[in-house]
């Protein structure tokens, strides 16, 4: 059920390969586990088939870096410097006092195998990014508890190995309860600490693609029946969401809906087929992606009859308003709230 709701979480089934290598079990535990595993991959190979077909959804990835790797292992045991040193040294100790037929055997390879492999299967076909690993994140702090476990029975065995048998009962529950209370507010020290990053994560400008936003500013902006151009087309992902701010806007690149198309965001015509689609509008919208990498052929497009009138620099997104040049451009637009240049930088 897990790899159906995510192709990607099959992987796991290498990582308990590994787990029931490092046991040793008897024959028949492996038998029993390759029947199951045999049949969770033979529910999922539709899934697989029916998303290898659409895996141009994935062409924006690039191959991965080494350095994806490390930055996986910060995602999962970070972030900051400190807490990733922290939980790497808990996680080594988990590793050097573990026994294979324990908790390291289950954690150690479900945090590791899975990275490693998809990594090795985005050489071929680029498909890596750590939120696709989410499955694995659990064998982190796993090894980390067990690893502070492992401190806590240490510091416990020295403390009441220097009692003499007399009193031993009394002061064993004592020291229990002394490492009790102190991995209670290691805990609740972690939590506060790391409070202002959680609250961090919660408020809007934490994200670049803040659709809702986006698309109430677009709303007031815009008027009803005004084309607007989506530059690339994954912008439509604005309209999709939130789609009544911008449903009077007219599509005018679109040439085959998503559904249609069997795509995410569309299909658009070519720029001559613009052009003529453009033919007697006074303006234009155009939504584009705000990025360093981002070609906007369609604003190349508009450059020839249109000249830019507006812009509205938004998180991720640039919003611009063309207006026709020559008899029916700007000396025809009454609109007093369209200035020739607005660079504009919106909170």
């Amino acid at each position: 059920m897990t790899a159906l709701l995510h192709v990607f979480a099959v992987l796991m089934l290498a990582a308990h390969a590994l787990t029931l290598c490092l046991a040793r079990p008897p024959r028949r535990v492996w038998r029993g586990w390759g029947t199951a595993a045999a049949g969770a991959v033979a529910a999922v190979l539709p899934l697989a088939a029916l998303a290898r077909r659409q895996s141009a959804q994935l062409a924006w990835m690039r191959h991965p870096t080494p350095g994806r790797l490390w930055a996986a292992a910060e995602d999962f045991a970070g972030p900051s410097a400190l807490v990733l040193a922290v939980s790497l040294l808990l996680i080594v100790v988990a590793v050097a006092r573990s026994r294979w037929r324990t908790l390291g055997a289950v954690a150690l390879p479900l945090v590791c195998v899975p990275p490693v492999l998809l990594f090795a299967l985005a050489l071929y076909r680029p498909c890596f990014h750590e939120r696709y690993l989410l499955f694995a994140l659990a064998g982190a702090p796993l090894l980390a508890a067990a690893g502070a476990d492992r401190l806590a029975d240490a510091v416990t065995g020295r403390l009441v190995g220097t009692v003499k048998d007399r009193l031993v009962g009394a002061v064993t529950d004592r020291h229990r309860a002394l490492v009790a209370a102190a991995g209670v507010l290691a805990v609740g020290g972690a939590f506060v600490w790391q409070l202002p990053l959680h609250q961090w994560e919660r408020q809007p400008l934490s994200r670049q693609d803040d659709l809702a936003a986006l698309a109430a500013t677009l709303g007031r902006l815009t008027r009803p029946g005004e084309p607007v151009l989506y530059d690339p087309p994954k912008e439509r992902r604005i309209a999709i969401a939130y789609p009544r701010p911008l449903a009077g806007l007219r599509d005018i690149a679109l040439k085959t809906p998503g559904p249609a198309s069997g795509t995410l965001y569309g299909i658009d015509v070519g720029p001559a087929e613009l052009l003529r689609r453009l033919d007697g509008a006074r303006s234009a919208w155009l939504i584009a992606a705000d990025e360093p990498e981002a070609h906007p052929a369609k604003a190349a497009t508009l450059t020839g009859p249109f000249r830019l009138a507006y812009a509205l620099c938004l998180p991720g997104v640039r919003l611009e308003r063309y207006v026709r040049v020559g008899p029916e451009g700007p000396g025809g637009v009454t609109d007093d709230r369209w200035r020739p240049w607005s660079p504009i930088s919106a909170p």
